[in-house]
């Protein structure tokens, strides 16, 4: 056993002779008591033989056959291991549970004797944990043949077992979230607790959207808890797709959180915002504005953290843990560069919320067209335009361009209304006919008086302007609408010989 390639093939040639006293002198039992080596050493002997056989281990193509353990490079080769003598050689990983364990094969010296080749102590000692998880079992001996062949490692009735357990706490969670929501219906009917109507049917309504998400969470925690340990039957499927279930319970849990968060959102709406009168209706554009950024933004990292957790259960597996995480890694980087506009309207979107320049309900002129925001999402707001059209502007645009906000402090508008007319015009029966017209239209808020002054003369002609309010911005806007109609009705029918004209002199040729 001077060399890794003799090591080997002296262990599997005794093996296959069935010597397995003379096979165990290839294990470093130094980690094992000297009372039990020679009893233990035959079943570490059999055991090690069938997991380097399970796991396709007897890697002789790989193994040098030099004492230092050297392998000799290639022309040009520049490998860090090649051409560089070694210690301990590794012929490959052999998974157990949620961790990856190595085998080694180790130079040894003992006493003044040459060094020696031999399974690595932590190897030997590692033996009887894996063959616990992956030694056949004894129902198995029982089992046709079809059901124990092997795809990717693991037996066709394992993977069977599995689905059939899966299937079984699917059931298990419907049966356990319906009698949950009969429950809950039927306490809350129950007139002895005085609960509301409303409140009853917000609580069958909650247990009724949770029922199917919290069937798939409960399924997986019990599928979890399986490949977790509880049936050691079943640890090679375990080790191979805890995983995958362990990303389901995740995204189900995400799923079931999703929904609660929705729930109370809507309710919060249905019972703090929607019952609220018009006297209150600054409030409730304030809070609109929370709850559906808010509810988007919690939504938004509940999602990032279930990746973050699901992909956190794949670290834990050297090999593909290293992969996923660099190629995360890279790929945020190149995400991160690429969706700068994306990343920055959400941060806008959060800034909206708290400091909130608009709220959904403000009535808002933006690029010329006069709007109502309609609804605030994570990227971009809605807006509303009088003639039914929809704007989609960036949340940034709200933050960083101006933006005329009429209804940001008070809901309470006043709108201006320009006339022009000529010099002659009766100015003081204008400004009566003005304030009567505004008084008896139903959109005057009663409250304020409404005025028109003379603001500007030119060469040609006076101009007036008129001011009339309202209980809101829509209100004001239609209010001066209406009222200039009426106006240049009146002026053209009372005065129009003073309504704006040119004059041309004219002179007598000579």
């Amino acid at each position: 056993m001077a060399t890794p390639l003799a090591t080997l093939g002296f262990f599997q040639s005794a093996v296959m002779k069935q010597q397995y006293d003379l096979a165990a002198y290839a294990l470093n039992m130094n980690l094992i008591d000297e009372k039990n080596q020679r009893t233990r050493s035959l079943d570490l002997t059999k055991q090690l033989d069938f997991l380097l056989s399970e796991k396709e281990l007897y890697v002789f193509d790989d193994m040098p056959d030099r004492p230092d353990g050297l392998i000799e490079p290639p022309l040009g080769n520049d490998s860090s291991v090649m051409g560089i003598p070694r210690r301990s050689i590794q012929l490959g990983y052999i998974e157990y549970r949620e961790r990856r364990v190595p085998v080694y094969l180790e130079r040894v010296r003992v006493g003044d004797q040459a060094p020696v080749w031999m399974f690595s102590a932590q190897t030997v000692g590692n033996i009887e944990n894996l063959y616990k998880q992956y030694h056949p079992s004894e129902f198995e001996r029982y089992l046709p043949t079809w059901l124990k062949f092997q795809f990717f490692g693991i037996a066709l009735w394992e993977f069977s077992a599995l689905i059939l357990f899966f299937l079984f706490t699917m059931g298990v969670g419907w049966i356990l979230s319906k009698s949950t929501e009969k429950l809950i219906s039927r306490y809350v009917d129950n007139e002895k607790y005085n609960i509301s109507a409303g409140s009853a049917n917000g609580v069958a309504d909650l247990a009724n959207k949770l029922t199917v998400p919290l069937t798939f969470t409960i399924s997986f925690s019990l599928v979890f808890t399986l490949v977790s340990g509880g049936f050691p039957y079943l640890d090679a499927v375990a080790s191979s797709t805890r995983p995958l279930i362990w990303t389901g319970l995740v995204f189900s849990a995400m799923w079931l959180g999703i929904r609660t968060i929705n729930f109370f959102a809507n309710r919060y709406q249905d019972m703090q915002i929607e019952n609220l009168g018009e006297e209150h209706f600054d409030k409730v554009r304030r809070r609109r504005t929370y709850v559906s950024i808010f509810r988007r933004v919690f939504i938004f990292v509940m999602i990032l953290g279930s990746i973050w957790i699901g992909l956190s259960e794949f670290a834990n597996m050297e090999g593909l843990g290293k992969t996923l995480l660099t190629s995360a890694g890279i790929a945020g980087v190149v995400i991160g560069i690429a969706a700068q506009p994306i990343l920055g309207n959400i941060i806008a979107g959060v800034q909206v919320a708290v400091t909130q320049p608009v709220r959904i309900g403000d009535s808002v002129i933006m690029d010329g067209n006069f709007s109502t925001v309609e609804d605030l999402r994570y990227t971009y707001a809605v807006l509303k335009t009088w003639d039914e059209r929809r704007l989609i502007v960036p949340m940034r645009q709200l933050i960083t361009e101006r933006v005329e906000n009429w209804s940001h402090t008070e809901v309470h508008q006043t709108c201006p209304v320009f006339l022009y007319i000529d010099y002659g015009a009766d100015i003081k029966a204008i400004r009566q006919q003005f304030i009567s017209v505004t008084k008896d239209n139903e959109l005057w808020d009663n409250e304020t008086e409404p005025e028109i002054f003379v603001v500007e003369v030119t060469e040609n002609t006076i101009q007036l302007r008129g001011a009339v309010s309202a209980v809101g911005p829509i209100e004001a806007w239609t209010l001066a609408c209406e009222v200039r109609e009426q106006m240049l009705g009146y002026l053209h029918q009372q005065q129009n010989k003073y309504l704006p004209t040119e004059r041309f002199t004219l002179t007598e040729s000579l």
